[in-house]
């Protein structure tokens, strides 16, 4: 992961473009029992990993967008966090991203009542 390091065993990896305002970044996506992390690739100007603890997602959604009102995107996932911000991603087999995270949503806010 070009010298960057997750704490934790990845539960789902994949292919994940991030937008920021409507410009994609394009890297790896790894799920964990802790957070969801985005992950570069070298080749952008934006190199700044992402991290989403599970805590603070409020809402997955598998969603289809436009970019630049133009660009239709069929493949979308939206990450709406407690702050109420939206985070974009183009994922392959979004339905199955969504329920991963669901599952691990629902791991962790078990694990938690049960401390």
């Amino acid at each position: 992961m070009g010298g960057r390091e997750m704490k934790e065993k990845a539960l789902k990896s994949g292919n994940g473009n991030l937008f920021k305002n409507d410009v994609p970044t394009t890297g790896k996506l790894h799920l964990t029992s802790e957070a969801i992390y985005h992950i570069p690739q070298a080749m952008n100007l934006d190199r700044k990993e992402t991290k989403i603890m599970l805590d603070e997602i409020e809402q997955v959604e598998v969603i289809n967008f436009r970019v630049l009102k133009l660009i239709p995107i069929t493949n979308g996932l939206q990450i709406t966090l407690r702050d109420g911000r939206d985070l974009k991603f183009v994922v392959n087999g979004r339905k199955r991203w969504k329920k991963h995270i669901e599952e691990a949503l629902t791991h962790r806010r078990f694990s938690d009542s049960i401390k």
